[in-house]
């Protein structure tokens, strides 16, 4: 742990004593007053990522808010909010969703669809069927999201922008490239700033090495991490590179921003699995396996999501560059079946999967 994080920590657990001190001294565990700091002690639990703790204190917050505020009191909702967001954590998604979804219905009744409040659970909740694997419901939440951004802070505002390229995420993830591009495009024209030009240029590079152009791109994205070196910038040279033939220096790149990146982050895994197959194509078959290995033990994604299928498929390709072809064939037909369940036989992710199978098949 960095002296930054260290320190941090400190904060947090000096911060939790204190509230937990001061609610404590209420006669009255409802009272205005009291309630504040429940709500309080509830947020640095979620801040720190004690689940169990979280989901355990918004469970009876909850259900004293429901008692004392009734069901569509702001701070009800967010302690349903937290309470879903606590379950599926601990990898009860289907626990979680249920919750989130019914709380932001809740929100739109009770706040309106423009309202922050309501913005706000809508992104957590695409997150959340994301992390569910269900992107063409992240991407129908995303779509009344943006609705919403729009009519509340106007069509060329930082929220709206923001909001777009949260749509874009999701239908880059589905292969919608053509839509992707058309969306990207009316964003960044309101890029302004020289950063914003460049985060918008970041984007656009991703999209057309996403769709099958990397070779193209490689002077470009080298000059994007040149002048502006973020780790969204080195990020996009090494998806660029690696798509290209370049898993060597791809693998240097991801191993940077993975030493940079806290464990916690859910970006971690991406930068992982795609560091694992760096190594693979490059022929470190020891450190493939290792790091594909350890994803697919890991927990933290349910198994059906197409990141833990493609960690699967990295591990299978790496039992067959040692000759484990039976062991390869069985797992590669297990990640077809799982992509195809996701994103249908037509998906290049689906259709790259079958094609390593049958390459197992001619061998």
């Amino acid at each position: 742990m960095g002296l930054f994080r260290a320190n941090s920590a400190r904060k947090q657990a000096a911060e939790l004593a204190k509230v937990r001190k001061a609610l404590a001294k209420r006669a009255d565990q409802e009272s205005p007053e009291a309630m504040a700091l429940r709500h309080r002690l509830g947020l640095l639990l979620v801040g720190t990522g004690d689940w169990p703790a979280a989901e355990e204190h918004y469970t009876a917050l909850a259900e004293v808010q429901v008692r004392v505020a009734g069901e569509q009191d702001p701070g009800t909702l967010g302690a349903w909010t937290n309470l879903a967001v606590a379950r599926a954590a601990q990898g009860r998604i289907a626990a979680g969703l249920d919750l989130l979804e019914s709380t932001v219905e809740r929100y739109v009744a009770a706040v309106g669809p423009g309202d922050p409040a309501t913005l706000q659970a809508q992104v957590m909740l695409s997150e959340m069927l994301s992390l569910a694997g269900n992107y063409p419901g992240a991407l129908a939440v995303l779509d009344r999201h943006h609705d919403g951004c729009r009519a509340q802070y106007g069509p060329a505002a930082a929220e709206t922008v923001a909001a777009g390229v949260r749509r874009v995420g999701v239908l880059r993830t589905l292969a919608r490239f053509e839509e992707a591009k058309q969306l990207h495009e009316e964003l960044a024209a309101h890029a302004s700033t020289p950063q914003e030009q460049d985060e918008a240029r970041a984007i656009e590079l991703l999209i057309k090495a996403e769709s099958g152009k990397a070779h193209g791109i490689r002077l470009a994205a080298r000059l994007l991490a040149e002048r502006r070196p973020t780790a969204d910038s080195v990020e996009v040279l090494a998806t660029v590179l690696r798509r290209a033939g370049e898993p060597a220096e791809a693998a240097v790149l991801y191993r940077s921003l993975l030493a940079a990146t806290p464990a916690e982050s859910p970006r971690t895994w991406s930068l992982a699995g795609e560091l694992a197959r760096a190594c693979l194509e490059s022929g470190d078959l020891d450190q493939a396996e290792h790091l594909a290995g350890g994803l697919v033990e890991s927990t933290a994604l349910p198994d059906a999501h197409p990141l833990k299928l493609g960690f699967r498929a990295t591990l299978a390709r790496t039992a067959r560059a040692r000759g484990r072809d039976e062991e390869a064939d069985r797992e590669l037909a297990a990640v077809v079946a799982g992509l195809t369940e996701v994103f249908g036989a037509e998906h290049p992710d689906t259709v790259e999967a079958a094609e390593w199978l049958r390459e197992g098949a001619d061998g």
